[in-house]
């Protein structure tokens, strides 16, 4: 719990030292923005009433504090009160690191006993459940439930518990086989290499949920499953320039079919301005042809995309399992590649994607993150 000590203001600056030997300095301008009275902030909606242009310029007149709560009285003679909770959160290295997502890598079949495997009743109707799921999730980008109705209705009721149907050109809810409803190699029963989806959206799907709903009369279509942040880790470290190339460097994807051309460049390897791995966008199939400025951008982009290639397609780092109906996969699509065997027979999956802002919603709202 945190305890005001001492409060101190020089200029426009006032700083908070805390009982736990912590200080925080606030500018007078963040102060009043941050004011929540009832005048300045609408606590039923927790929206800001003012616009920024209405937040008026002035001084720190007055402070009054006891251990809990702070009070300052402006020239304008507004007064505001601050809790000593609401002020604490405002550290920088703490507010910074609250909202920092925090992976745990893993490599190979050994994730298996460690993903969340859980049934579709206790996802459904329990907090306890819904969190062991996500946090899964958060965690390995992989979660497994169990149980499940084989139909496209009982997977989309999970679908919905997970964020909400995402709508692409694919559709909503889609179940496909080997018929090539779009141009697309997986509706084929041909192998696929592992890789992201969507790479040729401005922004990708969140998570992908697959659920077999019948393979009968054939072999293969194994499922293959590769922690992307943990290739590109491997390959910061044995191929430091490769990895900044695929940080900097923006690989165009594109996707046509009759009626649909989507298009989209950004880096193979996404960072945030902490430098931790947010995003993979990788798929060989969907790259579209690119002109270089000149020889070594073009070498770079193909030595740096074979070596990133060789950790997804080591079978060490890859989690092979077969997917059987009632058992629904959800995997985090910025994070986890997949692929499968070759396979023969007849084989039906549905499925969908949730976006990403749906499924982080969600996970803050179970109190998993900030």
């Amino acid at each position: 719990m945190a305890v005001l000590e001492t409060i101190s203001v020089l200029d426009k600056v006032l700083t908070v030292k805390f009982q736990n030997g912590t200080s925080i300095a606030y500018q007078e301008c963040w102060l009043r923005d941050h004011c929540r009275c009832s005048t300045c902030y609408h606590a039923d909606t927790f929206q800001r009433a003012h616009h920024l242009l209405q937040i008026p310029d002035v001084n720190i007149s007055n402070v009054k504090y006891d251990k809990d709560q702070l009070t300052v009285t402006w020239s304008d003679n507004h007064e505001s009160v601050y809790k000593a909770e609401f002020l604490a959160e405002f550290s920088y290295d703490k507010w910074r690191d609250s909202r920092r997502l925090k992976p745990v890598m893993w490599s190979g079949g050994s994730v298996a006993d460690k993903v969340k495997r859980i049934h579709v009743d206790e996802f459904l109707n329990s907090v306890d459940g819904a969190k062991a799921v996500f946090k899964s999730l958060l965690d390995y980008g992989v979660a497994l439930i169990e149980n499940v109705d084989v139909s496209v209705e009982a997977t989309e009721t999970v679908c919905n518990a997970l964020g909400g149907v995402q709508h692409t050109l694919f559709g909503g809810m889609w179940e496909f086989t080997t018929t090539q409803d779009h141009a697309d190699t997986a509706y084929t029963n041909l192998p696929l290499a592992v890789h992201n989806d969507n790479t040729y959206f401005t922004e990708a799907a969140g998570l992908q949920i697959l659920h077999c709903l019948e393979h009968s009369g054939g072999i293969g279509g194994e499922t293959l499953l590769v922690d992307g942040f943990h290739g590109a880790t491997r390959l910061k470290i044995e191929h430091p320039s490769d990895f900044e190339f695929l940080t900097n460097f923006d690989v165009e994807a594109e996707y046509l079919e009759d009626g649909h051309h989507y298009r989209y460049s950004a880096p193979v390897i996404k960072l945030d301005k902490m430098k931790d791995i947010t995003q993979i966008r990788f798929n060989v199939y969907d790259r579209s042809a690119m002109a270089f400025p000149n020889e070594e951008e073009c070498r770079s982009y193909y030595r740096s995309l074979r070596n990133l290639s060789r950790y997804y397609e080591n079978p060490e780092f890859q989690w092979k399992f077969k997917l059987k109906p009632g058992l629904v996969m959800v995997m985090d699509n910025f994070r986890v590649l997949h692929g499968r065997t070759g396979f023969s027979g007849k084989r039906v999956l549905c499925g969908s994607y949730v976006s990403r802002s749906d499924w982080l919603n969600k996970a803050r709202a179970l109190g998993l993150i900030q």
